[in-house]
């Protein structure tokens, strides 16, 4: 059965607060430290932190000036930074995945002619 989001575990801890999960397919990892947040989805079933990952993209959830202001914030702040990442990442398929099937229309479309 395809699931289209799945904690493995919920933003937890402090300095640096960490979550996974999986969305649509794709493993991802959260981590809110220092004084940013990023989210980075990868392929496969390999942990995070193997060097035999085959895709990963990573996005810039939350950034603010305060050196150690990330990596303490509320929980709950952090499951919506993980939405709004995978959002963006189901964006980011769009455009650079079914980009290609838009060009191979055009170009039917313009043989057609």
């Amino acid at each position: 059965m395809f699931t289209l989001f799945k904690w493995k575990y919920k933003p937890n801890g402090n300095c640096p607060i960490q979550a996974e999960g999986k969305f649509i397919g794709y493993n991802f990892y959260f981590r809110s430290r220092w004084s940013s947040a990023t989210i980075e989805f990868y392929d496969g079933d390999v942990d995070y932190f193997s060097a035999e990952v085959g895709f990963s993209k990573i996005f810039l959830l939350y950034e603010t000036s305060d050196s150690y202001f990330a990596g303490w914030l509320e929980h709950g702040y952090c499951k919506y930074l993980v939405y709004k990442g995978c959002l963006m990442f189901l964006i980011y398929l769009f455009f650079n995945k079914i980009k290609r099937k838009i060009k191979s229309i055009c170009k039917l479309l313009r043989s057609m002619r």
